[in-house]
């Protein structure tokens, strides 16, 4: 019994000391690990780029292609939150103006139209930030509720 408790402390040791020194001098696993540092405090951008260079390094480092992926997707949606926020104070602005005209209704069903497409088109995965996609999805209740506040269907 005391022969196996020695070789299995033997083996788990060199599994360790294995992944510590793959980990450790590995460009690519370096850069996918400051990668996912960099995805994790919201800095999507930054994350694809270090992904990305850990993946020409290396094209069978998963935990690049992994953040490469999911890193593109929230970043899709940072950009969607960020867009929504400037439509929608450019709709407040156009909605505070004293003589509210045709073609100010035209724009603000413009940018609806543009933002309720954009989020139709967002593929959140189960790696998503769950925090980023809900606030995508009230932005796009917000855009549609103002669509049909100000343009009604008729049944």
């Amino acid at each position: 019994m005391k022969a196996y408790k020695i070789l299995f402390n033997t083996v788990l040791i060199f599994v360790i000391m294995t992944a510590i020194f793959f980990f450790g001098f590995s460009d690519s696993y370096k850069l996918s690990l400051q990668a996912k540092v960099k995805y994790m405090s919201g800095e999507y951008a930054e994350a694809r780029v270090m992904a990305k260079e850990a993946f020409d390094l290396d094209p069978y480092n998963r935990m690049a292609i992994s953040i490469l992926a999911q890193s593109k997707i929230s970043a899709e949606m940072a950009d969607y939150v960020n867009d929504a926020k400037k439509y929608l104070a450019k709709i407040e602005n156009i909605t505070k103006k004293t003589d509210f005209t045709y073609k100010d209704k035209v724009k603000i069903k413009m940018m609806c139209e543009v933002m309720i497409g954009r989020y139709v088109k967002l593929n959140p995965t189960v790696l998503t930030e769950e925090a980023l996609y809900a606030s995508c999805t009230k932005n796009y209740h917000n855009f549609k509720k103002i669509y049909e506040e100000l343009f009604p269907t008729k049944m």
